[in-house]
């Protein structure tokens, strides 16, 4: 572990950029501090691969912490998963970000939006059809609109993306 050795603790700049995508996270998807501020740590760490000690170290956070988050970042058999681990939680082990890794991510979560999209309309239609009024079909009509725009307008936004990405404008 003699690298880790030699990296310094985050300054003042690199601590409130973690706080605040710790904050982010908590306000916009419920996710606890902590977690926030391991994904955030590893966005601007240096080297961008970390020992489970070194993150621990960096973020002042217990390793016992650190282990349960590193597990939530880091399903198995995940395909698009944004962070890669190597080694068992009870090493010391390494966590980095993968590169380019939102775009797959987010393409696997909107993937889903088809789906979706088909049961509400399915659903609205087959509730239509039996007379329920439409001050009560209002939610499900909204979720039905909102998601067969997303549905259509996503992989549009994707390939505009990876164009961009691949001249080098979007990475």
């Amino acid at each position: 572990m003699a690298a880790d050795a030699t990296i310094v603790m985050p300054n003042e700049g690199e601590k409130s950029f973690v706080e605040k995508v710790a904050q982010y996270y908590y306000e916009n998807d419920g996710m606890p501090h902590d977690r926030g501020r391991v994904v955030g740590w590893m966005m601007i760490c240096s080297p961008s691969t970390q020992t489970a000690d070194r993150i621990a170290e960096a973020l002042d956070v217990p390793r016992a912490a650190i282990d349960r988050i590193v597990d939530q970042l880091t399903p198995e058999n995940d395909p698009v998963s944004v962070f890669e681990r190597t080694g068992s939680l009870s090493e010391n082990y390494t966590i980095r970000l993968r590169e380019n890794s939102w775009a797959p991510k987010v393409r696997g979560i909107f993937s889903e939006f088809p789906d979706f999209h088909r049961v509400a309309r399915e659903g609205l239609e087959g509730l239509r059809a039996e007379g329920a009024s439409e001050e009560r079909l209002v939610r499900l009509a909204n979720m039905e609109r909102f998601l067969g725009f997303v549905s259509g307008e996503m992989p549009t936004i994707l390939e505009r993306y990876e164009k961009n990405r691949q001249v080098g404008l979007g990475s």
